[in-house]
């Protein structure tokens, strides 16, 4: 019996070797892709947080200037003709 299924039993271990190369070489290129899209993202988080930084800076600077702006702008509307 086992020499009679030998050649078909041989096939399909082919088949599925192939299949197997197939899908590890598929995870491997997918394995490369998401280790792209993480360097990505660290980069563009890197990014967003500069960002973040420069805003706090900006905000820090106004904090300083706001209450004289704002006066400024209340004495300015006071001193309009027409308001």
């Amino acid at each position: 019996m086992e020499a009679h299924l030998a050649p078909h039993l041989a096939s399909q271990q082919s088949q599925l070797n192939a299949r197997l190369q197939t899908v590890q070489s598929h995870n491997t290129q997918l394995f490369d892709e998401i280790q792209a899209q993480r360097a990505e993202i660290e980069a563009l988080l890197g990014a967003v947080e500069r960002t973040l930084s420069d805003m706090d800076g900006a905000s820090a600077l106004l904090d300083e200037v706001v209450d004289d702006l704002g006066q400024e702008t209340r004495t300015a509307e006071l001193e309009m003709p027409g308001t």
